[in-house]
């Protein structure tokens, strides 16, 4: 399980310890304030950098986990790779590109999220397209490939802009973790971790690398990594296995709605308030900051950019 952990040069993350962010779901599944929602490479046309950027620099954040892709694979970038796996899912903007320049001029930097995408049937044309859906019966090796090769690009073409990465849905890769959410057959093929791993640091490698491992967990899938990806359900989350020393603690949780993404039955007014007390929220971020740990709370965002208004309460 910590195979490589012993030698492995990890990132600087020094800069994460006492560091604080907000994360967000923009996806292809996010809808505007009355609940309708524009074509993919509209909605990245018309996203509204600057005043997502400012809301961000004016809540004090000094990280931001921003969803590249998540439910079905999109990218707000152009991506040849992508493309040519499954055409019109890239877009002609240059989204991230320019998120990441706003954020450098605010001194935030850009940690991007990246799901693969093949967790149940969220997108079956993706799942088929990339080489995940015939498991063991077809080649699940290029699936790999396809997916370390689309890591590797954006890595390549950011470059330092990425101070790091944060995967999800490592439990639908590798049946080891405390979850296994496979849905095809995979035999006793193994997902090469060290691959991707080498493919998100292609750019930088002083990139941070984590793999999320769900709610509660420390579970390694591979000690080529740099800090934990801290996944809370609840303000008191405990976590297991012990977490080893050298990986910087880390602790995500969402602030306001645990279902991500605001694309559900949209609420009247638009956005939820906070989940928790406000003064409990604090109290968990000061206290996890303290202990030298990075904090992340995850807010809602619509399709325009505009950020929930607890965002203020975080300030």
């Amino acid at each position: 399980m910590n195979s490589g952990i012993d030698s492995y040069r990890r990132a600087d993350t020094a800069w994460m310890r006492g560091n604080f962010g907000i994360s967000v779901h923009w996806t292809s599944r996010t809808l505007r304030q009355d609940g309708s929602r524009l074509p993919y490479e509209d909605a990245v046309n018309a996203f509204d950098l600057e005043a997502f950027a400012g809301s961000l620099a004016a809540a004090g954040a000094r990280h931001c986990i921003f969803t590249l892709t998540h439910a079905e694979q999109y990218l707000a970038m152009p991506h040849p790779l992508l493309k040519k796996i499954l055409p019109g899912r890239t877009t002609r903007r240059d989204l991230i590109g320019e998120l990441i320049e706003a954020l450098a001029r605010r001194r935030i930097r850009f940690i991007a999220y990246y799901n693969h995408s093949c967790n149940g049937n969220d997108d079956v044309p993706w799942k088929r397209a990339c080489g995940y859906a015939d498991g063991i019966q077809g080649d699940l090796d290029r699936f790999a490939d396809n997916i370390c090769g689309i890591v590797e690009f954006i890595a390549r073409r950011y470059g330092t802009g990425l101070a790091g990465w944060w995967f999800d849905s490592s439990y639908s890769l590798d049946p080891r973790g405390p979850e296994n959410t496979i849905s095809c057959d995979m035999g006793d093929w193994q997902f090469p971790w060290e691959q991707l791993t080498a493919a998100a640091k292609a750019g930088w490698r002083d990139c941070a690398v984590t793999y999320n491992s769900g709610l509660g967990r420390s579970f390694l899938y591979t000690g080529l990594q740099d800090y934990y990806a801290g996944e809370c359900g609840k303000l008191d989350q405990v976590f297991s296995p012990e977490e080893l020393p050298g990986l910087c603690g880390h602790r995500w949780i969402c602030a306001d709605s645990p279902r991500w993404v605001f694309n559900a039955a949209v609420q009247p007014g638009g956005f939820v308030p906070l989940r928790f007390p406000e003064a409990d929220l604090r109290k968990f971020r000061d206290k996890h900051l303290a202990e030298g740990r990075m904090v992340t709370f995850n807010i809602l965002i619509d399709q325009s950019g505009r950020l929930s208004h607890v965002i203020d309460q975080l300030a």
